[in-house]
């Protein structure tokens, strides 16, 4: 498995693969990418669906503006009609011809052009107006692609006809419906005429233009970006189109349009939803009721969701290069953040493997003040003292080893010594004797082999003597109490000087290894203050109490003078502080001109 530049990893059955097994440059990014692009990622994702909920409100927020201002333009167009044929049904021209209807008089032309001039002034919003008198005499004025003929009257439906009363001072605004000869849509708005003393004389009903009512609804006006698929159209009350569609022809009346926006309107539910219209295409839709007498109508504006949300797509797309290039740079910054943060860290590893080895000559160059420059110039101090303890084991082991020699000739020179000049004088004493018993007379030769078993005795002795010096059985056999009582009166046989011991505790559980090291710890202290102190009295203490080993040697010796961080001269005090260290003990050296010199000894029992 390929993770990164230079850096490879087989995963196996039987084996498992974690973060340690990442080097710091590689836990750097990993950590980096994961958090960085994980925030990249969150960004983008909450920027773009923040951007589609506003950009599909605002699109809602149009959709309702568009309907809102084509439903006034409606509501405003129907108002203006009641207007027109209520200023029509009260003019002294219409009165009049109504009247000469009602007489069956033919009109003449002064009349004709009066009225007609009356209708000049609708003919933009009406197709016909019929002048319908109580005793079945009518006349119709039509524009000019209209019929323009007494037949016109039979264009009106039976149904519009039945419905208008001859007593009512209303006005009736009839749905449209669908002439029942040519199949084509119609809308007419009438009123009654009343003469004199309020009475109905006839009746005025007007087509309504529906050409002009689809312009409302199909101009794209007042929102020129409302799109290529973006409508505004007209539902009845039976589900059936009002106004014209932009996608199917003669939708009048015969385009159901049963969908959700129109349900929720007619039950006065006005918000925007995405549902889907006539055609079965989901469109964002927003519509409401039109407030006109008689027909109940709604109106609705609409637009196709994939138009819709096209900027969304566009912005989608723009997150997404923008995000790959935000993450290719943070990528780029990643790398060399890390390469740049672990390389001193890398050549501190490296240092550290040559430290290990034994190379203390390193200086890493600081390069910055923060806390990697404070680690390097640590482990520049630390490699220079490594150095500097390293030499000093060095001339230390060099001085225990010297010391070891030394110590070991001066053994060997004490023994050599002590056998040429005790041993060995005392067989040549015993030699001489022996040769002389050849030359003496009888009677003296049991005298003489007397004698010579009592140098033979001293010599016995003497080898005793030495033979416990190098490794006392007395130790071995009695305990550490008897042979350091033995040791102090040997002293005081030998040397013509006061040993006091004393002892407190139960020295004989402390382990052989430290009785050892006791007793010859005492043996350099004695000697050094027999053969260098010019002591008259020495003083030892030794107390065992149930974690500590106490061991205390005084002299009233001539003492000497110390001077710290400096190596003791001679052996015997270095003997006794390797002795003591190597029991993880401490040893206490206290000593001045003429105040004689105490030795201090604390070791744990182990």
């Amino acid at each position: 498995m390929y993770l990164f530049p230079g850096h490879h990893v087989t995963i196996t059955k039987n084996s498992t693969f974690s973060m340690n097994h990442l080097s710091l440059k590689e836990k750097l990014i990993s950590y980096f990418l994961f958090l960085g692009l994980g925030a990249i990622v969150i960004t983008s994702f909450y920027s773009f669906y923040s951007t589609r909920n506003a950009l599909m409100t605002r699109t809602f927020d149009q959709l309702t503006s568009l309907r809102l201002a084509k439903q006034n333009q409606v509501e405003r167009f129907f108002q203006d009609r009641v207007k027109d044929i209520t200023l029509l049904s009260h003019s002294n021209e219409i009165i009049e011809l109504i009247h000469s209807l009602e007489k069956g008089k033919t009109q003449d032309d002064r009349m004709m052009s009066a009225y007609l001039k009356k209708f000049s002034v609708f003919h933009s919003n009406f197709d016909c107006i019929f002048f319908l008198g109580n005793e079945e005499h009518y006349l119709s004025v039509c524009t000019g692609d209209s019929v323009a003929s007494l037949e016109s009257l039979k264009n009106i439906p039976a149904s519009v006809k039945a419905s208008l009363p001859s007593m009512d001072p209303g006005i009736i605004l009839h749905d449209i419906v669908l002439d029942e000869k040519s199949g084509i849509p119609r809308m007419y708005i009438s009123t009654p005429v009343f003469g004199r003393g309020r009475i109905a004389i006839g009746s005025v009903v007007m087509e309504i233009r529906l050409k002009t009512i689809n312009e409302i609804m199909l101009s794209k006006y007042p929102n020129p970006g409302f799109g290529e698929t973006g409508e505004t159209y007209l539902v009845g009350s039976d589900f059936l189109m009002r106004s014209s569609s932009r996608f199917i022809p003669n939708s009048v009346l015969r385009t159901m349009v049963k969908t959700e926006p129109v349900i929720n309107a007619f039950q006065g539910k006005d918000f925007p939803i995405i549902s889907r219209d006539y055609r079965n295409i989901p469109v964002l839709s927003s519509s409401g009721k039109i407030s006109i007498p008689g027909p109940k109508w709604v109106i609705l504006a609409e637009i196709e969701r994939e138009e819709a949300i096209v900027p969304v797509i566009k912005i989608r797309n723009n997150l997404i290069l923008l995000s790959t290039l935000i993450s290719l740079l943070f990528i780029i910054a990643v790398f060399l953040i890390s390469k740049m943060i672990t390389r001193p860290i890398v050549s501190l590893k490296y240092a550290a493997v040559k430290v290990g080895q034994g190379n203390y000559d390193i200086n890493l160059p600081v390069t910055t003040h923060d806390e990697i420059g404070a680690l390097t110039r640590a482990f520049n101090l630390m490699s220079s003292q490594i150095k500097e303890k390293t030499e000093d084991l060095k001339y230390e082991k060099i001085l225990r080893l010297r010391t070891v020699i030394d110590a070991e000739e001066a053994e060997r020179l004490r023994l050599s010594r002590e056998i040429h000049d005790g041993i060995g004088q005392s067989l040549i004493a015993l030699k001489l004797k022996l040769e002389s018993l050849l030359y003496i007379d009888e009677k003296l030769i049991k005298e003489n082999i007397i004698m010579l078993k009592e140098q033979f005795d001293v010599t016995v002795d003497e080898v005793r003597r030495i033979s416990n010096n190098l490794m006392p059985s007395v130790l071995q056999v009695f305990g550490i109490t008897v042979a350091l009582r033995n040791l102090c009166k040997d002293t005081e046989n030998q040397a013509s000087l006061v040993v006091e011991y004393s002892v407190t505790g139960d020295p004989e559980k402390i382990n052989p290894k430290i009785k050892t090291y006791l007793y010859r710890i005492a043996q350099e202290a004695i000697n050094n203050a027999v053969r260098h102190a010019e002591a008259t009295k020495i003083e030892m203490k030794l107390s065992v109490e149930d974690d500590l080993i106490g061991f205390t040697i005084r002299d009233n010796g001539k003492g000497f003078v110390r001077i710290k961080n400096t190596t003791e001269k001679g052996n015997g005090l270095h003997n006794m502080r390797e002795r003591v260290s190597l029991l993880h003990g401490n040893l206490i050296i206290k000593s001045a001109p003429g105040k004689g010199t105490s030795i201090t000894i604390k070791i744990p029992v182990f």
